[in-house]
């Protein structure tokens, strides 16, 4: 799912002509950090290429992958972009990637209000669907969909990536494609 599954065409257009033309330009290598668990970050950004990971880690210490982004996805804490709040997740490359970046101050002087309201309702609802299709999908049925949006998933991320994404673990996750390509 992008974010132009769930916007308009015309605000996703506005959003990108927006951060391609007045953002700052990132380049980040696999492993690099936007914004750390308790930091305070309120910039939103484009990305134009590679992928990045919404992660957190359980009490146990296993990280959690609770959402990607990947090329033509916006990229932001919701929390910490519209409240001012810490984030409740380490955004982080999972491989080489750029990204266009504008605090959110600057959209609102450059845009209004209106387009930073429907940047944070954007993120919100993308974090929303995938609350709930990890609690309503099985974790074969979201591999499905996360293969068949990405179909080179598996040269782009790792299976352990892939797997704490899904809430499995990587034997579980080689049995499952294993078991898709017996059926087909």
């Amino acid at each position: 799912m992008t974010y132009l599954d769930f916007t308009s065409k015309d605000f996703y257009i506005a959003a990108k002509d927006l951060l391609l033309s007045k953002g700052k330009k990132v380049e980040l290598v696999k492993g690099d950090y936007l914004c750390h668990v308790g930091e305070k970050d309120s910039r939103v950004g484009l990305l134009t290429s590679g992928s990045i990971k919404y992660s957190r880690f359980t009490t146990r210490g296993h990280e959690r992958i609770v959402s990607f982004a990947f090329t033509g996805d916006l990229v932001a804490s919701y929390s910490a972009m519209r409240n001012d709040a810490p984030s409740p997740v380490d955004i982080v490359a999972l491989e080489s990637s750029i990204i266009y970046q504008l605090p959110i101050h600057q959209v609102d002087k450059l845009m209004g209000i209106d387009l930073r309201m429907k940047l944070g309702e954007a993120v919100a609802y993308k974090a929303m669907l995938e609350a709930i299709d990890s609690c309503c999908h099985t974790p074969e049925e979201r591999y499905l969909a996360l293969s068949s949006r990405f179909p080179d998933i598996h040269n782009r991320l790792t299976n352990r990536a892939i797997a704490s994404y899904l809430g499995i673990t990587p034997e579980s996750l080689s049995r499952l494609c294993k078991r898709l390509v017996t059926n087909l």
